[in-house]
């Protein structure tokens, strides 16, 4: 494997899902969050799948079956993609990371900022630790319950005041949907973290464009069937969207694809810990552009929670290599 192309996307996948969590918090000023999600996801997984169809494979140089061979491969992408198998499969991952991770993201992230919701998210290594732990009895290293426990703390500082304001009489009520945030991150990286456990097992597709786009296909039809219980696809009109909601939506279907396809592709070629290092990059991208994008806050807070969540998920993540 050229180490060279293995950073280039790992920069680039950082820098991309560093970038969407200002996207998502863009998007969702006037599109509601479970339905623009479903949209994203619809719209990301169909265009992967198109992509993989219509790229032209690599053909054989010369001989008089070239037009043949060309339909046969053809045929094999259009079988590949209708295995019943492999689409339950894309199906269960689809739920845990895109209806319950993704989707649970955008919903929690109406209450919290952009940087915030980039550092719950960043705790996913430490979820997947401990539901390794639980699940499959996996075995902990030492430096791997140091990080554990310096996450931990991590998180608390970063929770803390939203929390402590629940027993207290400052309890506002932009703190209450604060703490409700929290509470939906919390799951979503839970929810993440058991997709991303089952998936490392799952019967998949080899190709990552496809396998990709089925699971982000099946995800957004899930969000977008949940936008009708909680009225969100009732109450929603299309001339309310504004310029800036559709630019992130349209970043996130386009861009994020590549972001998603970059994901599957270091996980395949390469290793789960190193594919996920995202978790403690990309928090600190998003807090830069949500700095200068938003002009969201950086507090002393922010600040030391970061340093500790990110000692904690480097400990877990490196395990002595990158």
């Amino acid at each position: 494997m050229d180490k060279l192309k293995v950073w280039l996307v790992l920069i680039l996948l950082w820098v991309i899902i560093g970038s969407t969590y200002i996207a998502i918090k863009i998007a969702i000023d006037t599109i509601p969050p479970f339905l623009m999600s479903g949209i994203r996801y619809v719209s990301s997984g169909t265009l992967l799948i198109l992509v993989y169809i219509l790229i032209p494979s690599q053909n054989n140089r010369g001989g008089t079956n070239r037009n043949q061979n060309a339909q046969d491969r053809h045929r094999y992408k259009l079988v590949s993609i209708l295995n019943k198998r492999q689409w339950k499969e894309a199906t269960i991952i689809g739920c845990a990371l895109i209806l319950g991770g993704q989707g649970l993201l955008a919903w929690g992230e109406q209450y919290l900022t952009s940087n915030v919701t980039a550092l719950l998210f960043s705790t996913v290594p430490i979820w997947v630790l401990l539901l390794g732990k639980t699940v499959y009895g996996e075995k902990l290293k030492k430096f791997t319950v140091l990080g554990v426990i310096t996450g931990t703390v991590g998180f608390v500082i970063l929770i803390f005041p939203s929390v402590a304001a629940q027993f207290l009489e400052t309890n506002t009520s932009n703190m209450k949907f604060e703490f409700v945030g929290i509470i939906v991150l919390a799951i979503a990286a839970i929810s993440w973290s058991v997709g991303s456990l089952y998936s490392s097992k799952a019967d998949l597709p080899t190709n990552v464009l496809v396998s990709t786009g089925m699971m982000l296909f099946v995800g957004g039809i899930f969000l977008i069937v949940l936008s009708i219980p909680t009225g969100e696809l009732q109450n929603f009109h299309v001339s309310a969207i504004s310029m800036p909601s559709m630019i992130s939506l349209l970043y996130l279907v386009t861009v994020g694809s590549v972001g998603w396809a970059g994901f599957f592709w270091i996980l395949r070629n390469t290793s789960a810990s190193l594919a996920n290092t995202f978790t403690y990059v990309s928090p600190v991208v998003a807090v830069m552009l949500g700095w200068a994008i938003l002009s969201e806050a950086i507090t002393p807070q922010i600040i030391i929670a970061t340093a500790i969540i990110m000692t904690g998920v480097v400990l877990i993540a490196n395990k002595g290599k990158l």
